[in-house]
């Protein structure tokens, strides 16, 4: 039998740019199934193909690339015909004294307009593709935590079976003891309805499971066509320390988007400054003399009197951005480290909290059910003991599959800033962390 198997997170390239591909999976992998599960490499490449979202990105960008041709072309020449002294009076009532100009112009840009130009339009595709790959981290984090979603209502239901399998068992041997006399119908009565609440139960998160998986398969723009998903929450991704997320934070994406928009901001300044420097234009023509027959050159060139910086108001705009983005850049990168250092506590917190369930209250909880099931049927404990015992152990089961899947949420908050793996954890088929 062949196993899948998806390691940590990597990153994906477009032929254009290199954009993350956030994509995270520490769930063991079990054998696929043709056409009824999916695991989450296929859901993450699914949605990188047919989001909606994404599918407009390129074409923005092919649009900005475009502009960047645009602001790459110099001024066009004009051509120009005069006609002097023709269509008067007197002696000017014909062509025979005219005068006909043929002028060349040409707008000499001053001030290396072209090259900031082009510059600006640079910068602006470069800062689509930073907001693209945002975008991408964005998207595919939402499928992640959707397809997270499948993977908790699917443990839920293994819960809920192994729930009602005990209290079936649990109402068969209290029908015995009613029929032997030893308990009064009360106790049957209540062990039944504890067991229809179940069975409702279990049917309410068959109807979620429906829900989440349509919510997953609209990622990528379609109906579920998969009626299970591959892995469980059995092995929880490390922690990373406090020094690998600091080096992390000059390589985070919404950082990197924040020098796009620097260097953007710095264009502009230099653009407006650039068009704050008059043109000059230069005309070259050749004059024909109807009445003399001869033929002359004539040389021009006129350039605006700009006594006053004509763009002034637009320059001083342009540095006002350029320091706001600077100022926002310093705050929105401390702004990360805080929100990466509070949800790595937020992760030790929840590890914490997991590990106390699974290694000190599960057993006792595990420990008191055996007891009380053992001295209901000797009679010494009541049936509601009974199914006290039994609701304890099973809250705690399912409030751990609710911490599990917390911490893979908060996990993936992670990633999804930083838009890189944080660790990498091999999962083999049996279950064991490699």
């Amino acid at each position: 039998m062949n196993y899948v198997y998806w390691i940590g997170s990597r990153f994906i390239r477009t032929s254009q740019t290199i954009m993350v591909a956030l994509s995270i999976c520490w769930l063991v992998v079990i054998p696929v199934q043709a056409q009824v599960s999916i695991n989450l490499k296929q859901a993450l490449k699914l949605t990188l193909i047919e989001n909606a979202e994404l599918k407009a990105y390129p074409l923005i960008i092919r649009g900005a690339e475009a502009m960047q041709l645009q602001a790459n072309l110099r001024p066009n020449p004009v051509l120009g015909v005069e006609i002097e002294n023709t269509l008067g009076s007197g002696n000017f009532q014909s062509f025979d004294r005219s005068e006909i100009s043929v002028t060349y112009s040409q707008l000499l840009e001053l001030g290396n307009k072209q090259e900031n130009r082009f510059k600006f339009a640079s910068e602006k595709t470069r800062r689509l593709q930073s907001e693209y790959q945002l975008a991408r981290l964005d998207v595919l984090a939402e499928t992640s935590r959707r397809y997270y979603r499948n993977i908790a209502l699917q443990e839920q239901q293994v819960w809920i079976i192994r729930r009602i399998s005990s209290e079936k068992k649990a109402l068969q041997a209290i029908q015995r003891r009613a029929k032997a006399g030893a308990v009064g119908e009360a106790d049957v009565s209540k062990m039944a309805l504890r067991l229809a609440r179940s069975e409702i139960q279990q049917r309410q998160l068959s109807d979620e499971l429906i829900l989440a998986q349509s919510r997953l398969a609209a990622m990528w723009m379609t109906e579920a066509d998969f009626t299970s998903l591959e892995g469980s929450f059995d092995h929880l991704p490390v922690i990373p320390d406090r020094e690998t997320i600091t080096l992390s934070i000059e390589r985070l994406p919404s950082v990197q988007h924040q020098l796009a928009l620097q260097r953007l901001a710095d264009t502009r300044v230099q653009l407006a400054r650039s068009n704050g420097q008059s043109d000059m234009t230069f005309t070259v023509g050749l004059r024909q003399h109807q009445q003399t027959s001869d033929q002359s050159l004539n040389f021009s060139f006129s350039m605006p009197m700009a006594f006053e910086n004509p763009n002034r108001g637009r320059i001083a705009a342009a540095q006002i951005d350029r320091e706001k983005t600077v100022q926002q850049s310093e705050w929105i990168k401390q702004q990360l480290k805080l929100t990466l250092l509070e949800t790595r506590q937020r992760l030790l917190n929840l590890n914490t909290h997991a590990r106390l369930l699974k290694n000190e209250l599960l057993p006792k909880a595990r420990k008191l059910l055996v007891e009380t099931e053992r001295g209901y049927k000797k009679g010494s404990y009541s049936v509601l003991q009974w199914i006290d015992a039994q609701s304890e152990l099973f809250s705690i089961e399912k409030s751990l599959i609710n911490i599990h899947w917390q911490i893979y949420q908060q996990y993936l908050e992670l990633e999804r800033i930083t838009g890189q793996p944080m660790t990498v954890l091999v999962i083999s088929p049996t279950g064991d962390g490699q």
